[in-house]
C-alpha cells in the first residue's frame, strides 16, 4: 500500500541550505555584536524559527522581534549570495520523485522550519510549487520539531490520519517530530555531513533511511508503509 499523503521537510531534503541558513544568522549576529558559537551554528540545522530564536536567546541580547531576526537573516544571506559566497544548492532528484508521486496521485505537502519567505524562494527554483497542496513555515504551527504540531497540522488539513503519512527528513530534529506524530519516517542522508563533521545529523532512529531522492520510485514507498503498518 502507498501512503496517503508525503510531507516532505525542505532544508536538506530538497535543497541543501542548512550551513548558509546558519551563516545568514552568524552574520546578523555579528554585525550586531552578537557572535554565536559553533554548537549554535549546529543547532539551527533541523530547528524552526521559534526555537532559534528562544534557545539563542536573540530577543535577550539583541531587543529584536522574531521576525525582526527573520527579515535581518534573510538579508544576510541575499547579500551573502550577491557576494558570490553562497546560496541554497538543489539537491539531484528531489524534483523527478515529486513529478512521480503526483503521477501516482498522492498528496503532498512540505513541513519546514524556514520562513514562508525563504520555502518560497526555494520552490520558485525547484518548480513543482504547484504539485503541493500547500506548504507550512515556521510562522503556520506553535513549536517547532522536533514537536510534531506542523506534521500534524498537515495530515489535518489533508484529512489524512498521521499513521497513514510519510515524512521525508533529514535532521535530529525533523526524525523525532515525524516519529512523535506516529508516522512512517524515511531519512534522506543526501546533504548530511559524515559522521564526525560539523552539523552531522543521527538518522539512526528513522523507520527507512536512502541516500537521496535521486532515482527513488513510488513502488518502494510500499515497503516501508506496509512495515511500518505492522509496528
Amino acid at each position: 500500500m502507498l501512503p496517503d499523503a508525503i510531507l516532505f521537510d525542505l532544508d536538506g531534503t530538497f535543497v541543501d541550505s542548512e550551513a548558509f541558513h546558519a551563516e545568514g544568522i552568524a552574520r546578523f549576529m555579528a554585525e550586531r555584536g552578537h557572535p554565536i558559537s559553533d554548537a549554535h551554528k549546529r543547532f539551527v540545522i533541523g530547528h524552526a524559527w521559534q526555537e532559534i530564536y528562544e534557545v539563542l536567546e536573540i530577543g535577550k541580547k539583541t531587543g529584536l522581534s522574531l521576525a525582526e531576526l527573520q527579515a535581518g537573516a534573510i538579508e544576510a544571506k541575499e547579500a551573502l549570495t550577491a557576494a558570490g559566497a553562497g546560496d541554497i544548492e538543489l539537491l539531484a532528484g528531489g524534483a523527478e520523485f515529486v513529478e512521480r508521486a503526483h503521477a501516482a496521485g498522492i498528496p503532498m505537502t512540505i513541513v519546514s522550519g524556514s520562513s514562508r519567505a525563504e520555502i518560497a524562494y526555494a520552490l520558485e527554483r525547484l518548480g513543482f510549487e504547484s504539485r503541493l497542496r500547500f506548504y507550512l513555515g515556521a510562522e503556520d504551527y506553535p513549536r517547532g520539531k522536533p514537536a510534531p504540531d506542523g506534521f500534524l497540522m498537515a495530515a489535518e488539513r489533508l484529512g489524512v490520519a498521521p499513521e497513514r503519512c510519510m515524512v521525508f527528513e533529514d535532521s535530529e530534529a525533523g526524525i523525532a517530530s515525524g516519529l512523535a506524530a506516529g508516522m512512517c519516517v524515511v531519512a534522506t542522508a543526501a546533504a548530511n555531513p559524515p559522521p564526525g563533521d560539523p552539523g552531522h545529523q543521527d538518522q539512526s532512529g528513522a523507520h527507512a533511511r536512502i541516500e537521496g531522492l535521486e532515482g527513488l520510485e513510488v513502488d518502494q514507498l510500499r515497503a516501508w508503509m506496509e512495515a511500518h503498518a505492522q509496528r
